[in-house]
């Protein structure tokens, strides 16, 4: 590059900087749409994880309003009160017939004051068992409602109970409960995302899992902490979680997307709590992000076609800047040394000094010879100096 001019230099360091400048404001760019699609796709995401949410609160509407119209029944409380378990059963078991088929409520308990089991009308050949529930403790507790989420030995369950009172006389307790696996598939329908719902094994049981999957379908031993209790797909991605679910933050936590083809998927989890307020699984969310994925890789191309047109436009106009304000002037400057040294009769340099070839350099040769004429100057061929013109020697005494 010694042979171009000082002003062609400049103007590729200008044209480099600025493309610098414009490649290093795209990524800056395209990691602030990056980090605002993540907020977005959270937030969309969370949208699913409230719809999760407000089926377990309609669900537990339905099963206090179904609790409320059997403590209604005298024909139940006279079975109930009269501890004669036949009669109960006969009472109860074409109410559960109905409740199951149109309302999925699968368990029906009628449990005494001391917290025993008096009737399983689902399961009538057990009873006798002591209930040590949440859902149950806080009926207990509140004298009211216990509602929530508990985790059987496969899977999750909703349930419901109420204290029941006559005449101011607490006769026992009633509890509902439905299992949750066709929350996910209620779920899908409505948003159109996908579901798998993850559970922690030690609340689980390896051996009921095992006799309730069959060997062919155990998925016990796919993921060393966790097992799937319900998915309304396997699609890859849907449950590859490495982390721990009860780190896992309230507000959920975003994963990042899977691409499959021309389809974006964001993905995310959020934590599920039992009756009890703990964390013993993790909701996946699998959202189709695509539209919003086009539109991020769109205008990050469009910030990056704007950035370079910006940066060529000002490093465009930083050379016509530099070349009226400089060069113009240094030529102006040159025209006028070499006229004066023309007027003069200054002989020209035979001396090529390095870096004389661009115009700053042979405007530096031009100023020695107007200020300096008859200088020694070093060969640099490394021969001997050149020697100034020695004056004549007067001849008066």
């Amino acid at each position: 590059m010694g042979s171009l001019s000082v002003e062609l230099k400049l103007g590729i360091a200008v044209l480099a900087a600025c493309l610098l400048a414009a490649i290093a404001g795209a990524k800056i760019a395209g990691g602030i749409f990056e980090e605002n699609l993540e907020t977005a796709a959270l937030s969309t995401l969370q949208g699913a994880a409230d719809a999760f949410a407000a089926q377990e609160r309609s669900e537990v509407e339905k099963l206090a309003s179904t609790l409320d119209a059997l403590l209604a029944n005298d024909a139940l409380r006279e079975a109930f009160v009269a501890r004669d378990r036949g009669r109960l059963l006969a009472e109860a078991a074409p109410l559960f017939a109905t409740m199951l088929q149109r309302d999925r409520i699968t368990h029906w308990y009628f449990i005494d004051p001391e917290r025993t089991v008096f009737l399983r009308v689902h399961r009538p050949d057990l009873s006798g068992d002591r209930v040590d529930r949440a859902t149950l403790l806080k009926a207990i507790e509140t004298r009211d409602l216990g509602a929530g989420k508990e985790l059987g030995q496969t899977a999750f369950a909703l349930r419901a109970v109420r204290p029941w009172f006559h005449g101011g006389k607490l006769l026992g307790y009633v509890e509902l409960a439905e299992e949750i696996d066709h929350f996910l598939t209620a779920l899908k329908s409505r948003t159109g995302d996908e579901y798998g719902l993850l559970v922690k094994k030690r609340f689980l049981d390896e051996q009921a899992w095992a006799r309730v999957l069959g060997p062919r379908a155990n998925t016990w031993n796919d993921r060393p902490d966790v097992v799937v209790v319900d998915t309304t797909t396997f699609t890859e991605g849907i449950i590859d979680f490495a982390g721990d679910i009860e780190r896992i933050p309230d507000r959920g936590q975003a994963l990042g997307e899977a691409l499959r083809g021309e389809r974006a998927f964001i993905r995310g989890i959020f934590p599920v709590r039992d009756a009890a307020g703990r964390k013993v699984g993790g909701l996946f969310v699998l959202h189709d992000f695509t539209r919003h994925h086009a539109a991020l890789r769109a205008g990050m191309v469009q910030a990056f076609l704007a950035l370079l047109g910006l940066a060529l436009a000002t490093a465009l106009v930083v050379m016509l800047l530099v070349r009226r304000l400089v060069f113009a002037r240094l030529a102006r400057l040159r025209a006028q040394l070499e006229a004066h040294a023309g007027a003069a009769g200054l002989p020209p340099s035979r001396v090529v000094e390095r870096g004389s070839e661009d115009e700053i350099g042979r405007l530096e040769g031009l100023f020695r010879r107007v200020l300096f004429p008859s200088r020694p100057r070093q060969d640099p061929d490394g021969g001997a100096p050149e020697s100034a013109p020695r004056p004549e020697r007067s001849t008066q005494r």
